[in-house]
C-alpha cells in the first residue's frame, strides 16, 4: 500500500472530491469520525491536517477513508497518511492490517427505507393529533351546553326548594310549639314535687346535740326559734342540720353565725 504526506491527500482530495472523510489509527478506529451534512469534506479535511501536525498525535502511520455516502455497508478508499519527517523514506508501504471498520452514526445522513419509516410516524402523529384537537374541541361544545342547561334548570330546582321548606314549617312548627309546651309542663311539675318535698319532709328530724352543756332553760328557745323558719324550707333545713350536728350549743351558734349574721342575732 502507497503512503502519502497530508499535502499529497489534499491534491488527492481535490481531485476525487470525497463527500464524506474521516482519520483512523492502524487498528481501525476512530480519530476524526466521517464528517456530517452539516460539515464539509473541506471543513473536515483542516481538522484531519491539524490533528496530523499537532505534537499530541505520535508520529506514525495512518489512514484517510474517504466515502461519497455514509452507508456503512458502502466501502472506503483508504489512503495511508505517514506524519513526522523522522520515519524511514524507504517505508514507502506499511504493513497490510485487517480494519474492522464501526459503523458511525450520522443522524443527518438517512437510508430511504429509514426516511420513509420517519416520514410514515410524522404522518401518524400528525392524525393523532388531529383526533385530539376534534375531541378536545368536543369537550369544549358539551360543557357549554352543560352550563346552558344547568342555569336554565336553576330557576326551577330553587323555587322547588322553596316550596318545600315552606311546606316543612307549615306542618313542623305547631309540633315544635307543642314539644315545648309540653317540656315546660313537665318542668313546671317536676320544680312544684320538689318545693313540696322540701316543705313537707326536712332532710332529717331535729334531735338535740349531744353533750349539751348549754343552760335547760335555752334549748326549748333554740328549738322554737328554728321551727320559725318552717315556711322557708331552705333555711330551715340548714339550721336543722346545724342543730343535729352539733356538739354543743357553742358549735351550733358558731356555725349559724357563719352562714347568716341576721339569723344568728335571733338566738343571741
Amino acid at each position: 500500500m502507497k503512503v502519502y504526506t497530508i499535502d499529497q491527500f489534499k491534491q488527492i482530495q481535490a481531485n476525487q472530491n470525497y463527500k464524506y472523510i474521516g482519520l483512523f489509527n492502524q487498528q481501525g478506529q476512530p480519530l476524526i469520525p466521517f464528517n456530517s451534512n452539516k460539515l464539509s469534506a473541506s471543513e473536515r479535511l483542516r481538522e484531519i491536517e491539524t490533528r496530523l501536525l499537532s505534537e499530541a498525535l505520535p508520529d506514525g502511520y495512518y489512514f484517510i477513508k474517504c466515502k461519497n455516502t455514509v452507508y456503512v455497508k458502502t466501502p472506503s478508499d483508504d489512503y495511508a497518511i505517514r506524519k513526522g519527517e523522522q520515519l524511514s523514506e524507504n517505508a514507502q508501504t506499511v504493513a497490510p492490517v485487517q480494519i474492522i471498520e464501526k459503523p458511525v452514526f450520522q443522524p443527518e445522513v438517512l437510508s430511504y427505507q429509514g426516511a420513509l419509516k420517519l416520514q410514515v410516524e410524522v404522518e401518524r402523529l400528525k392524525m393523532e393529533n388531529s383526533n385530539l384537537k376534534r375531541e378536545i374541541e368536543n369537550l369544549k361544545v358539551e360543557i357549554e351546553e352543560n352550563k346552558l342547561l344547568s342555569e336554565e334548570e336553576a330557576p326551577g330546582l330553587m323555587q322547588n326548594a322553596k316550596s318545600w321548606l315552606e311546606e316543612i314549617m307549615f306542618i313542623g312548627a305547631p309540633l315544635l310549639d307543642k314539644h315545648f309546651q309540653l317540656k315546660e309542663r313537665q318542668l313546671e311539675l317536676r320544680a312544684h314535687e320538689l318545693r313540696m318535698l322540701n316543705a313537707n319532709q326536712p332532710a332529717r328530724p331535729m334531735q338535740r346535740p349531744e353533750n349539751d352543756i348549754r343552760p335547760e332553760q335555752n334549748k326549748g328557745n333554740i328549738e322554737n326559734i328554728i321551727l320559725t323558719f318552717q315556711d322557708n324550707p331552705d333555711t330551715y333545713n340548714k339550721l336543722a342540720e346545724f342543730y343535729n350536728s352539733a356538739q354543743s350549743v357553742e358549735e351550733f351558734l358558731h356555725n349559724v353565725k357563719l352562714y347568716d349574721e341576721n339569723i344568728y342575732n335571733q338566738f343571741a
